[in-house]
């Protein structure tokens, strides 16, 4: 289970999507995943030692190195990470978060269609 407190950088995001996809790798393996972003082996390492001290990933001995894996599942981390930007930004008002995105012109048509289904299905899911 996520513990409430970790706080996953946009970096690290980005790692443990990575590791998300395919798991366990090697730094060698992540440095490659993630060579696209021109960073160094090095902050690769920083950004796989936070996390691992943040306890989002866990590290097994292999050889001189290690093996590193999510101990989150993504979907949880998701949930987490949309509910403290709600608390934060919104007030934890999911229709506050909605209506900026609408005035702002950030949601398409289908985007907005796509909503429209999920609280429909939502609803009736309930009445059930």
């Amino acid at each position: 289970m996520l513990n409430k407190n970790i706080s996953i950088s946009e970096s690290e995001w980005e790692v443990m999507k990575v590791l998300w996809e395919k798991s366990p790798q090697t730094l060698m393996q992540i440095t490659e995943q993630l060579k696209n972003k021109n960073w160094s082996t090095t902050t690769i390492q920083t950004y796989l030692s936070r996390l691992v001290k943040k306890g989002a990933l866990e590290t097994k001995q292999q050889g001189k190195g290690f093996l590193y894996s999510p101990t989150i599942p993504e979907q949880k981390c998701k949930i987490e990470e949309s509910k403290s930007f709600l608390s934060r930004v919104f007030n934890g008002s999911i229709s506050s978060m909605v209506t900026s995105f609408i005035h702002s012109d950030s949601i398409s048509e289908d985007e907005l269609a796509k909503l429209k289904e999920i609280v429909e299905k939502y609803e009736r899911d309930k009445k059930k």
